[in-house]
């Protein structure tokens, strides 16, 4: 699945919902010329609501309130009051029928260009003004990060590193609603989310393929830009959240997030496009789904669909059955990463990662490839970035997709999204029969002297180097073969070491 930059669309279903951007003017001392704009993507629908997500409220003194709410009604009227006037971009675009922003001056701003080309509507924007009417925590979204992301760092910038992941944290499960009709906050959020949650749909199952339409770096250059991905990883029964190797970037934040496909289903809204796991940059972005999170506040069951949806560009469908069963979670101590199962209770993985295993029973030996790899050909790469300590039972590795970038006789570098957890898992060759086979084993991503990780540069070692010895080995336990498998020879080594030293990494 390639990552892709395309102009962001108005996608129609019962109503109308596009990705805006959303912004207001801050100040902590009140001082002009101390104001700084705070600015994120968010989802208008029913052309008076605008959803977004709670990491614009970072700035304000007061958002520290709610990392100690867990859930509780968190903000008195006073606190909306204090809140400033929220800004919303979007595409300038003629409507078929008069609306209230042709009768009443609502707009800030509204840009046109009528000059030949320059008519295109990435040349015109509009903006609407509106009014924070009702913030509130996700529980359920709330409970996953105490249970699953409690190691990571999230959306931290320059300073106290510290509190400013605490407050990341906090707002990961917060969510707000903009009015852009009203000038007086009302705490009537009920009818507008209950009528989002007509609209949106059940997520597709892992594997399938997604857009997100965000605005990267709260620019309006960058205004309601799509960015293609799969659903690498879901979290919870509901589910609670997910993962996708879709590239996003800060300010990403309360974009939508629709299926792929003619009629692009909405399904979810970004909730991080930025977070580290000891030190290391992670390179999925997490999306919440809309359907559980709307329920959830509202306090109702999901709705359950009357026909099954037949989403599109599931490219995997029943071969991430077979990676599951190939591909295990290796332990020791806090320190974890992936393997291959080879069969008869032997798993490969590096040897950097662990000495112990946590092994299941339903695992199912892996095919190795038998045909070198070739550049460019489509991949997969399966880990384990996280995981939930109180159910292993469940639990699947995170697959992403990408393709092979270069091929040496002792190194594959590929563009999959990979990260700590990843390493010792396996590089994914998907066959003509509907199954996949072993291409190489992930060795690390690339990372530079100053600590920067590139999650999307990474390196393994191919099958075809160990393949033949560890056969031999399962077959006769003879542990001299595995001497074999060290290579001196200083090509290799200096290949590995990713010299020469003018390099950057």
């Amino acid at each position: 699945m390639y990552h892709e930059h395309i102009l962001g669309v108005v996608v129609k279903n019962k109503m109308a919902v596009e990705g805006v951007m959303v912004s207001y003017n801050y100040s902590e001392d009140n001082e002009h010329a101390n104001i700084v704009t705070v600015s994120a993507s968010g989802i208008r629908f029913a052309n008076r609501w605008v959803l977004t997500h709670g990491s614009i409220l970072s700035p304000i003194k007061g958002a520290k309130v709610i990392q100690n709410c867990k859930g509780k009604p968190m903000l008195n009227e006073e606190f909306y009051m204090k809140l400033p006037e929220i800004y919303v971009t979007c595409e300038k675009r003629k409507s078929k029928k008069s609306s209230v922003y042709e009768d009443v001056e609502m707009l800030s701003r509204e840009r046109s260009v009528q000059s030949g080309e320059l008519e295109h509507s990435s040349y015109q924007i509009r903006v609407l003004t509106g009014r924070i009417c009702h913030v509130w925590q996700c529980p359920i979204l709330d409970r996953c990060v105490d249970d699953i992301l409690y190691s990571w760092t999230v959306g931290h910038r320059d300073g106290d590193m510290q509190n400013q992941t605490q407050l990341g944290k906090a707002l990961l499960s917060v969510f707000v609603l903009i009015d852009l009709e009203s000038t007086v906050q009302e705490l009537k959020p009920l009818r507008p989310l209950s009528a989002l949650l007509d609209l949106v749909r059940t997520p597709p199952d892992r594997g399938s393929g997604l857009e997100v339409h965000s605005t990267p770096f709260g620019c309006e250059v960058f205004l309601n830009a799509v960015t293609r991905g799969s659903i690498c990883g879901v979290v919870g029964k509901r589910p609670v959240l997910l993962l996708t190797d879709a590239a996003t970037a800060l300010g990403s934040e309360g974009g939508p997030v629709f299926t792929e496909g003619p009629t692009k289903e909405l399904i979810g809204i970004v909730v991080c496009s930025v977070s580290w796991w000891r030190g290391e940059w992670v390179g999925l972005t997490l999306i919440a789904p809309l359907v559980s999170v709307i329920s959830a506040k509202l306090r109702v069951v999901p709705p359950k669909l009357t026909t099954p949806l037949a989403y599109p560009h599931n490219a995997y469908g029943d071969i991430l059955d077979k990676i599951d069963k190939m591909t295990v979670l290796v332990r020791c101590g806090a320190a974890w990463g992936a393997g291959v199962y080879l069969g008869g209770g032997f798993v490969m993985t590096c040897a950097h990662v662990v000495k112990n295993q946590t092994i299941w029973t339903h695992l199912l030996p892996a095919i190795f490839a038998e045909e070198a790899a070739e550049k460019g050909e489509s991949v997969l790469a399966a880990g384990y970035p996280y995981f939930n300590e109180h159910n292993l039972e469940d639990l699947t590795p995170t697959v992403t997709s990408g393709h092979i970038n270069n091929v040496s006789p002792s190194m594959l570098q590929t563009s999959c999204c990979v990260q700590s957890g990843f390493s010792g898992g396996p590089i994914y060759r998907i066959t003509s029969k509907n199954s996949v086979e072993v291409l190489a084993i992930i060795v690390s991503n690339a990372k530079t002297e100053t600590g920067a990780c590139y999650p999307f540069i990474n390196m393994a070692v191919p099958a075809r180097v160990f393949k033949n010895l560890i056969q031999q080995f399962i077959a006769d336990r003879d542990v001299t073969k595995l001497n074999l498998l060290e290579n001196n020879k200083e090509i290799i080594q200096s290949q590995w070491r990713l010299l020469p030293y003018r390099s950057k990494i």
